[in-house]
């Protein structure tokens, strides 16, 4: 699909979509009276991704995530991809801003799980322990890059503790929601976690 270079007339905005064997105008906003200038060489963004990017940028941030990968099942996948649409729609406007691709196993799918549902897309995972699965590291980074996504959502419990998935993702170039490695190494320790609370003079029992 390619957005075109336009001329609208005031208080109008025209869109072009062009395929191989159709050329369509696509109207918005239609006072009377547009003339417009299609130049395929010129490429217009998404709106959806003008509207996020400049969220980012506006905050501070470098990096715009789109695709997320959710590695957890149940409630906290239900919760993670309602919550993030939610927010989705009150900041941009757009509840399928953001693309939610799941992990689930053939439990999961025979359950017609809600998760499953509610994620745009599904990749099937091996049944069992979770470490077949969810607690599954390389399964997890495999399944981040082969679904292109831009971010592995971890939830709680299964991987989302162990510093050996956001090491791997960050290989990769995708991001971990969640802390970093390092500091999930010295946090899951609890003797580490104590010294480095003192070190940093909180109050510690």
């Amino acid at each position: 699909v390619i957005r075109t270079k336009t001329v609208p007339a005031p208080g109008r905005m025209l869109y072009a979509t062009r395929t191989k064997k159709t050329s369509k105008l696509i109207m918005e906003a239609a006072p009377a009276d547009t003339s417009a200038v299609l130049d395929p060489t010129v490429v217009t963004e998404n709106p959806a991704e003008v509207a996020i990017r400049k969220y980012v940028e506006a905050r501070g941030g470098k990096r715009v995530i789109r695709k997320i990968l959710i590695a957890n099942n149940g409630m906290a996948a239900t919760k993670a991809i309602l919550s993030m649409r939610k927010w989705a729609y009150c900041e941009l406007g757009s509840e399928k801003i953001i693309e939610f691709v799941a992990m689930a196993t053939p439990e999961d799918l025979n359950a017609n799980a809600e998760f499953v549902r509610l994620a745009d897309s599904f990749v099937e995972v091996p049944g069992g322990s979770n470490r077949n699965n969810y607690a599954n590291v390389d399964l997890i980074v495999s399944i981040a890059k082969s679904q292109a996504v831009d971010a592995v959502w971890p939830g709680w419990g299964h991987a989302s503790e162990n510093p050996k998935l956001p090491n791997a993702l960050k290989k990769s170039g995708i991001q971990f929601i969640g802390p970093t490695g390092p500091v999930m190494a010295v946090l899951g320790d609890k003797i580490g976690a104590n010294i480095l609370a003192q070190t940093a003079k909180v109050p510690s029992i």
